[in-house]
């Protein structure tokens, strides 16, 4: 079986880094792009046609919220993630209407970010 391949835009090096080393030690998912701001994403995504993005939702200089408006444009089919750490049932609301196929907590932990990513992924 072939591994889905996972872009992670996340603004803060360490967490990303983090959700790298995690989704890598997966049997069925590697991660074959990362960014931390929406152009650089929205550059490199087009490039690395990923089976999914996972997104957080607070970006230093953007907003998760525009770049997943953004890709359900250009990519329809594209399979979202969207993650935060603040005001879950908001921001989840908020990244469902955007277009995003699913929702993570961060706090909740790499476990249920990766339950949801395959969520998505079946979906």
């Amino acid at each position: 079986m072939a591994k889905k391949t996972i872009f992670v835009v996340e603004d803060q090096a360490a967490v990303r880094e983090g959700i790298i080393e995690c989704l890598n030690r997966e049997a069925d998912l590697c991660v074959g792009g990362e960014a931390e701001d929406l152009q650089t994403a929205l550059n490199a995504i087009a490039a690395a046609h990923p089976d999914l993005v996972l997104t957080d939702l607070q970006l230093k200089s953007s907003c998760g919220l525009q770049l997943i408006r953004e890709l359900r444009r250009s990519y329809p089919k594209l399979p979202i993630v969207a993650m935060t750490m603040f005001d879950p049932v908001g921001c989840e609301r908020k990244a469902i209407a955007a277009g995003a196929s699913g929702f993570a907590v961060k706090q909740e932990g790499p476990k249920k970010i990766i339950e949801a990513i395959r969520s998505a992924l079946q979906n």
